[in-house]
């Protein structure tokens, strides 16, 4: 999955959560975390977003397990968990907005043909095999997450006695159709390629 669309989907996955499971509104940085949270499991990769940015740390990452090895696991969520719990008071860290973020990277590395070592230290990479990065379907799974984010954000402003929030309202609900109207386009488009 490309960087971008680990972004897009890491965003869903935290409004969903805060909107479906919380029953609140979203705070800006949260999603704003979860998105960069979910480009974290590439530090294994020197070329990838963060790799770029941290070398020093990428560079050694890669050298000993490689790309989607460790980084990519339950084992390395489950010490990430651990670390930001242990934390958490002295540094009033958000953990939510990271767990979901870095989990969302592995979900969504499992959809590719590459998949992900799930179990490391076992190797053994685990895929669903529904899309390959940066194809047609891709494409449209990023967009498709941005509609996602504002499917939500509708429902978030749904509730009773925000009137003062109409506006905004019409715009997302405007701006979903609007979205939706142009994956459709998309899909058809695809699915003609693929006939």
């Amino acid at each position: 999955m490309m960087a971008r669309t680990h972004i897009a989907f890491a965003a869903l996955m935290m409004v969903a959560c805060s909107v479906g499971i919380l029953q609140r509104m979203p705070q800006v940085h949260e999603v704003a975390l979860a998105g960069a949270a979910g480009l974290l499991p590439d530090l294994d990769h020197p070329k990838s977003t963060f790799g770029r940015i941290v070398p020093y740390i990428s560079i050694p990452i890669a050298k000993v397990f490689g790309h989607r090895g460790f980084t990519h696991s339950f084992l390395m969520v489950a010490l990430i968990i651990w670390l930001l719990l242990t934390y958490r008071e002295q540094q009033n860290i958000p953990v939510l907005p990271l767990v979901i973020g870095y989990f969302s990277h592995i979900i969504g590395d499992l959809l590719t043909p590459s998949g992900v070592p799930l179990l490391w230290p076992i190797r053994k990479k685990f895929s669903l095999n529904i899309f390959k990065a940066d194809g047609p379907m891709e494409h449209f799974i990023y967009r498709g997450c941005w509609i996602g984010v504002g499917y939500f954000l509708w429902v978030a402003l749904q509730r009773p006695g925000d009137l003062w929030i109409r506006p905004a309202h019409m715009a997302v609900s405007n701006w979903c159709v609007a979205a939706l109207e142009q994956s459709a386009t998309m899909l058809v488009h695809l699915l003609r390629i693929m006939a």
